[in-house]
């Protein structure tokens, strides 16, 4: 059986680690808490689930946002990131 070429070192950091301080972002849609709101006669169906929050790793949140906000303000951040890296 011939040598590998290659030798593992597991005395670093692991991978995800590395990846979190190189990358400071971690770009996601989330629903507010308490999405389930009730009126008089139970729950009702314009529940906050046509609200999202736009979070990130580097500290960016937003408040809950109509979908369709939300999706804007992600692409926004999105790009701020492309040009950040690039």
């Amino acid at each position: 059986m011939s040598e590998h070429p290659f030798t593992l070192d597991t005395t670093g950091a692991s991978p995800a680690a590395d990846r979190t301080s190189r990358y400071p972002h971690h770009l996601r849609y989330e629903k507010p808490a308490g999405a389930a709101r009730t009126g008089p006669g139970g729950p009702t169906l314009h529940a906050l689930s046509d609200l999202t929050v736009v979070t990130c790793a580097c500290g960016f949140t937003t408040a809950p946002l109509p979908n369709d906000d939300a999706r804007l303000v992600y692409e926004e951040h999105r790009n701020v990131i492309r040009d950040e890296t690039a």
